[in-house]
């Protein structure tokens, strides 16, 4: 693919989503590529269950120790999945909202990485609808997560993969805009890097030189 190839050709982008990437100006490789984010989550440091705080959002690492439940409410047709983990330091409960797919996805006793927004009630530490991994994964946590600005129908984790298939098929296209003498005295990082840093940064610091 050439920059200025049509942004259907990016893996992961059927006809809808080009009309969706369309309606945020992003009608090529380029576009898609230097469509930035606007914040980014720290999902790198874990914290212990016991000094999560109500209302921030915290990446854990615990055990499951119960198996899922289900509940039916009739009256707001809506289906609600509990779990129980634990870490050294204390239980969490996980609640997520019609997710059917999620009533298989964990085996008890093993450890998983969730992220998601905790509420303290009455010495009950709850998560909701976190996102997570298993221990040893990293596509959705234990790392800098970017934000972009997005429409309806199109989610932060379908343009995240989009954005990073495109800079994968553009790795070999960016040309440099700098002349290396440049580049070196004032220690800047080449366009591809700073492409690349500034969508996925390894640390802050990353980003702030990417930018």
């Amino acid at each position: 693919m050439d920059l200025s190839d049509d942004v259907k050709f990016v893996k992961g982008v059927g006809p809808n989503r080009v009309k969706l990437l369309n309606k945020l100006n992003i009608y090529n490789l380029e576009d898609l590529i230097t469509y930035y984010p606007r914040d980014y989550e720290d999902r790198s440091k874990p914290k212990k269950i016991a000094d999560t705080v109500d209302g921030e959002e915290v990446l854990i690492e615990a055990i499951v120790t119960s198996r899922m439940r289900e509940i039916r409410t009739y009256k707001k047709n809506m289906t609600i999945y509990k779990l129980i983990v634990r870490d050294e330091t204390d239980s969490c409960e996980l609640v997520w909202y019609n997710q059917s797919y999620l009533k298989n996805m964990f085996q008890m006793g093993k450890k998983y990485k969730f992220y998601g927004k905790v509420s303290v009630k009455y010495g009950k530490i709850e998560m909701n609808s976190p996102v997570f991994d298993d221990e040893h994964t990293n596509k959705n946590t234990g790392k800098i997560i970017p934000l972009y600005p997005v429409t309806y129908n199109l989610s932060q984790n379908t343009i995240r993969q989009i954005i990073e298939n495109a800079l994968d098929l553009a790795k070999d296209k960016i040309d440099e805009t700098m002349p290396d003498y440049i580049l070196n005295e004032y220690n800047l990082l080449s366009l591809k890097d700073a492409i690349n840093k500034i969508h996925f940064p390894t640390e802050f610091s990353d980003f702030e030189k990417a930018r």
